[in-house]
């Protein structure tokens, strides 16, 4: 049989299940294509593990069928570098029969089966199938269990407090439109998860989401950077470029942190909103953009516009679609579930098998104010499974702003501490800066906050030194 050409990587699309097939033969890998492509399946292929894992980057799959034996990136590097990056993918190795012993070994690594060569086709698609329905089993049990317990998981936010579900219905909804969307909330809340969630529900999903932090540019940049630039339009452009809304364009763009926009760049952005266009810095003629935009902030917009901080104009146009998430501290019954489901996240991403967090710990995390939010439960709890031996979080393993919180005496004479929330969250940054020995970056990695967000709370509570 002579051998056709085929391309690297190729799709077909279908509603089964996803599976992508890494081989380095071309024959092999068309006809293995072709006939889980005919059985309903959406079939991506790859000509070796690395052009694997560049399209695993782009779009994950539920299944890869690779061959253990290929140049450069084998089978066994590949389950490796999977396992590192998504422990859900399930692998199944294709081998000979002078590589059965690695494809066994595969098994100890965690590959879920393997087939020999000469290939049975209709055994390979029994393991393939089984291997995807105890993969949906066990994710429809995590799901039933979680509902047991009256806990919702939603686009990677967990909850079972009624604020959080009537936002997350909100959303449904508010996806299926084109609308602009302004999410507000803390530092910390889940923002960003929001916005991914709008685009991933909307008819949009296929298309490009683009990200931009506005606090993480210089506001000297933050025009190029959004809407490009010609050549010549500045010292250093030596060649036209794109800016990130021409790059989202028939997608979603998410502006984060929108209120440290400069006046400048709100007056540019305005138009893009009214007229659905953009000029590059440098080109006095625009350019047509068809984009959903959904921003967020911790700030108060509202409060902005009244000191002149923040157009007004460009207020209304962005709060078309209003979506709020209340921080944790509001939602105290959040705390325990989202323990549990950030232990589940990181023992699959640190390889741990962390099987929960003593009583004494949930009893620190409920009294605990949590600044830093959702964030910092993530932060907290990653830094508290590397430092434990065992398999259960106990109270050492947790960071020093858990500890040393003063006594209240009581009797003539007593001073009854501060209980406003202001003085709760001064008191968490002043323990998170001695714990770091001064270091703002490590007290903002503690707490869960972005550095800016922390100097702008410093400068709030007149925190010095």
């Amino acid at each position: 049989m002579s051998k056709m050409p085929t391309p690297a990587i190729n799709e077909t699309t279908t509603n089964l299940g996803s599976i992508l097939v890494v081989e380095d033969e071309p024959n092999i890998r068309a006809v293995i294509t072709d006939f889980f492509a005919a059985k309903g399946f959406a079939v991506k292929q790859a000509a070796d593990g690395e052009a694997a894992l560049d399209l695993l980057a782009a779009e994950p799959v539920d299944l890869i069928l690779s061959d253990v034996r290929m140049p450069g990136m084998d089978g066994i590097e590949l389950l490796r570098a999977v396992r590192e990056r998504d422990p859900e993918i399930q692998l199944v190795l294709v081998t000979g029969y002078s590589s059965v012993r690695d494809a066994v070994e595969a098994i100890k690594l965690g590959a879920a089966d393997y087939v020999e060569k000469p290939i049975d086709f209709r055994r390979l698609e029994r393991v393939v199938t089984g291997v995807l329905e105890k993969r949906d089993l066990k994710r429809r049990t995590r799901i039933l269990e979680q509902r047991l317990q009256g806990i919702v998981s939603f686009k990677g936010m967990v909850t079972r407090t009624q604020p959080m579900l009537e936002m997350f219905a909100f959303l449904e909804r508010l996806a299926r439109y084109p609308t602009t969307v302004l999410v507000t909330g803390e530092s910390g809340t889940g923002k960003e998860l929001v916005a991914r969630a709008l685009h991933d529900l909307s008819p949009l999903r296929d298309r490009p989401f683009i990200t931009c932090n506005c606090t993480t540019l210089a506001p000297s940049l933050l025009e190029s950077e959004l809407f490009g630039y010609v050549r010549g339009a500045f010292t250093g452009a030596d060649r036209d470029r794109k800016g990130l809304f021409e790059a989202a364009d028939g997608g979603t763009i998410f502006l984060d942190e929108i209120g440290e926009l400069p006046l400048a760049v709100q007056v540019k952005l305005l138009r893009v909103l009214e007229n659905r266009e953009i000029k590059r810095v440098g080109c006095p003629e625009a350019t047509r953009i068809d984009i959903r935009v959904i921003a967020a902030t911790n700030r108060d917009l509202r409060q902005m516009v009244d000191e002149e901080t923040f157009r007004g104009d460009l207020y209304y146009r962005l709060n078309v679609g209003s979506l709020h998430l209340p921080p944790l501290r509001e939602r105290p019954d959040d705390i325990e579930p989202l323990t549990r489901h950030f232990i589940e996240l990181h023992n699959q991403r640190l390889g741990r098998k962390i099987a929960g967090a003593s009583p004494k710990v949930l009893e620190r995390f409920r009294a605990h104010h949590w600044p830093g939010n959702v964030r910092e439960v993530a932060n907290v709890i990653e830094r508290a499974m590397v430092m434990a031996q065992g398999s259960v979080i106990l109270p050492e393993h947790l960071p020093p702003t858990f500890f040393d919180v003063p006594s209240v005496r009581h009797g003539e004479g007593a001073k009854l501490p501060e209980l406003s929330l202001e003085a709760a969250e001064r008191d968490q940054i002043l323990r998170a800066l001695q714990a770091s020995g001064g270091k703002r970056i490590e007290a903002a990695r503690l707490l869960g906050l972005s550095r800016r967000t922390l100097y702008r709370k410093l400068d709030r509570y007149g925190i010095t030194r």
